[in-house]
């Protein structure tokens, strides 16, 4: 049976011709893409998000297996081959083909030297043989259809729930019916044109009846006043259609992408987000000027060709074959213009993506000397979108010319029926001008109609990409939650495991521990242990988790998440200042906080006497990221900002890597003195010495546990990573002595002192005071 049912595909009676296209939307889903193409190949229009959810691509993309695996789930007979380029036109096709070693393409067909392929990043692409080889990596996916394949069409399309979307907005559906109102109103005037026209050339000047010419010319004059008033009265509700749309989309848009789970922006460039934000103004200004035009001139066509076909058969019958030439170029021509506009978006978002990269990175660059290298690159990806945008200017110009030329066409056409009618008697000259003007009314909106099918293509291309974002789900979409209470502190961790993505590594495994309120925890272990992992775990940032994370005895699933992050302080390895004041960046969470809360934040951190040293205090301004700081000086920022709403728990991932021994002491210090739960995330192993509890993680497990003392003496891992670092670091100064003597060399060298390795550093009495702010062990 299933040989029966290849065949039939194989003869084409349930494939397409051609591969159908279907773009990427993100770094990572290039494999997905190629699959949505195979499916729609065979018979089952697929859509990229469903195949993304199949396939479920991680932040690292996608594997050869991941791909068999999903294609698997629907039906489909896959074969792994790896093969020179020679042998491929043997195979099955369409094929797909892993590409330069980090991409996924689709091989469509072989002609000759030629080879066809269908790129999910930058659409069709002809190669000859010799760059087809140069990156092509050997392995390609076969694909062919089994019995339990099932066919469908009708893929969900991105207009409904975008336009659904749009009816939300407050007073849209109102305003909306008064512009249709006016826009009939002012399609009716326009019948009358050809009436008069009748009129008075049939009567009027056949019978030279001066009083209807004047009684004429009074009712045009009423006419022409009316619909100036009616057309103006339509343009002021078009501008408030516009600003409700804009204020609506635009917002809407932007709380909803806040909402979206962090792996989302993972997998998404910054700069692609941003042109997201802007092509919702690409279709909104389809919405307000095409879609009223297409309501009304879709009607109106057909009205228009009902009169024309009852006065003039002969007549209606030759519009309406210069209607379907104009209506047969567009479909033609549709999916090329919307394939050449994706492609334009595409590598629209790439440029503008590394061009936000190189602005944010601007100080590497003139650091390493690589501004040429830079503006190169920037350059090149500049000049693949011109190219991309010029193609799809000569194909559009193209299209132009031919719809130029049947318009120039069109009434020559007319002009010859009517002569023609009116030699043969059939009809009165008054009667041919009034079928003229109707036949102009009939043939301008089917002119608009087809500009508006080539505008929809190109709209279609973004609303694509918009409709990644609206239709991704927000956190905890769908979940009864809670508002978090106020914490305690309390934290457990029960059993938890957790990788990215099914096809990616384990990351954390059998994480179980418990944290009373008020405790210092530090997670340590080497680079890549999952420390940072875990920390986004109990934040919730991360939600495929197995196992369970408790606040309070709460399961964290069950509380809303935003409620219970607002009790966090939180003070990450990449500190991020926003652009403005400082005390803008230190209020963040209330920006009606008082200076009072503000200022013992700022001491807690450390801070508060460089920023009363500055000429504008708290109003310093800080740069984008806070150019304008050190890093030091950022990372307490961050602190103080971490502190001012008065967290019940503080994350600190790094949080003092950028300050001296001597500073970080003292915000430890500091923070030793508030009653908060403290997990603290550090390399720098002095600065978790006195933490109430160390998990020692190495490749995501919590292989030790307890606290310092008991942790040397088990001379294990965790006193390995001690006695390691203490060789690294320099010898530490005895800091109860002058600066000059320390400037001098005197140092006293405690790598030798065997109580360091039993984590019992003695320390004279006179260097007691002193000595806490010593960084070693």
């Amino acid at each position: 049976m299933r040989k029966n049912r290849t065949e039939l595909f194989a003869h084409g009676k349930f494939i397409r011709r051609r591969v159908p296209v279907r773009q990427q939307l993100n770094a990572v889903e290039c494999g997905a893409a190629c699959l949505a193409m195979i499916l729609s190949y065979f018979g089952r229009d697929t859509s990229v998000a469903e195949c993304r959810e199949a396939c479920m691509p991680g932040r690292d993309g996608l594997t050869a297996r991941a791909i068999r695996n999903a294609a698997r789930s629907f039906g489909l007979l896959v074969k792994a081959y790896s093969a020179e380029p020679e042998a491929l036109n043997r195979l099955p096709l369409p094929l797909i083909a892993h590409w330069e070693f980090n991409h996924f393409v689709v091989v469509e067909k072989w002609s000759g030297d030629s080879v066809f392929i269908v790129d999910p990043r930058n659409g069709r692409r002809k190669l000859r043989s010799e760059e087809f080889d140069n990156s092509f990596t050997g392995v390609v996916l076969s694909f062919e259809p089994e019995e339990r394949f099932e066919r469908r069409g009708g893929r969900p399309r991105p207009w409904v729930s975008y336009i659904k979307k749009i009816s939300e907005s407050s007073g849209f559906v109102p305003v909306l019916f008064q512009i249709l109102a006016a826009s009939m109103l002012l399609q009716l005037f326009g019948l009358l044109l050809p009436a008069f026209t009748k009129v008075i050339v049939d009567h009027v000047l056949a019978f030279q009846i001066h009083n209807t010419l004047k009684v004429l010319g009074a009712g045009m004059l009423m006419f022409t006043v009316a619909q100036l008033i009616v057309s103006y009265l339509r343009s002021m509700l078009m501008i408030r259609l516009r600003s409700k749309l804009d204020t609506h989309l635009t917002l809407s848009f932007f709380d909803h992408l806040l909402k979206l789970p962090l792996s989302f922006f993972q997998q998404r460039m910054s700069g692609d987000l941003l042109m997201r934000l802007g092509s919702n103004s690409v279709i909104r200004e389809l919405l307000t000027n095409q879609s009223i035009s297409i309501i009304l001139d879709g009607s109106f066509v057909i009205v228009y060709l009902f009169v024309i076909l009852m006065v003039q058969p002969v007549f209606g019958w030759v519009v309406l074959a210069l209607g379907a030439l104009q209506a047969v170029v567009a479909l033609l021509t549709r999916s090329q213009i919307r394939d050449l506009a994706q492609r334009e978006l595409e590598s629209k978002s790439e440029e503008q993506s590394y061009l936000v990269e190189a602005m944010k990175g601007v100080a590497i660059l003139k650091s390493y000397g690589a501004e040429e290298k830079a503006f190169q690159q920037w350059s090149n990806l500049f000049f693949k979108q011109m190219n991309v945008s010029i193609e799809r200017s000569y194909f559009s110009a193209l299209i132009d010319t031919v719809l130029g030329g049947l318009r120039t066409f069109s009434p020559l056409v007319l002009i010859w029926v009517g002569a023609l009618q009116v030699l043969d008697g059939n009809m009165s000259l008054g009667t041919v001008l009034a079928v003229s003007t109707l036949a102009a009314s009939f043939l301008t909106p089917v002119n608009t109609l087809v500009s508006t099918v080539h505008q929809l293509q190109m709209v279609g291309a973004n609303l694509d990409r918009v409709s990644d974002v609206l239709n991704t789900e927000p956190e905890q979409a769908g979940q009864e939650t809670r508002q978090a209470p106020r914490l305690t502190g309390s934290i457990e961790v029960r059993n938890v495991s957790f990788q990215y993505d099914p096809n990616s590594p384990v990351v954390l495994r059998d994480i179980t521990f418990a944290i009373e309120p008020g405790q210092k925890v530090a997670l340590v272990g080497p680079t890549g242990s999952g420390k940072s992992t875990l920390a986004m775990l109990l934040l919730g940032l991360y939600q495929d988790v197995k196992g369970e994370i408790l606040y309070d005895q709460i399961p964290l699933r069950k509380m809303n998440f935003r409620s219970m992050r607002n009790q966090f302080g939180i003070v990450s390895q990449d500190t991020f200042l926003f652009s403005g004041s400082i005390r803008k960046n230190i209020s963040l969470m209330n920006p009606d906080m008082p200076l009072d809360a503000l200022v013992e934040a700022s001491r807690l951190a450390g801070i508060h006497e460089e920023i009363c040293s500055m000429p504008m205090g708290y109003e310093t301004l800080v740069g984008e990221g806070g150019s304008t700081l050190s890093g030091g000086q950022r990372q307490r920022v961050a602190i103080a900002r971490a502190l001012a709403h008065k967290p019940s728990i503080l994350l600190l991932d790094e949080a003092t890597s950028h300050l001296d021994a001597k500073t970080e002491t003292r915000v430890d210090r500091n923070l030793s003195g508030l009653f908060c739960t403290r997990v603290v995330i550090a390399h720098r192993l002095s600065t978790i010495r006195n933490a109430d509890l160390i998990l020692v993680l190495n490749e995501g497990r919590i292989i030790e546990q307890g606290r310092h003392h008991s942790l040397m003496a088990k001379r294990g891992y965790y006193a390995r990573l001690v006695e390691t670092q203490l060789e690294k670091e320099e010898p530490a100064p005895i800091l109860n002595e002058p600066f000059g003597n320390r400037a001098a060399g005197h140092y006293r060298d405690l790598s030798g002192d065997p109580s360091i390795h039993t984590g019992a550093l003695s320390i004279p009495p006179a260097s007691q005071a002193s000595a806490k702010t010593m960084i070693q062990g």
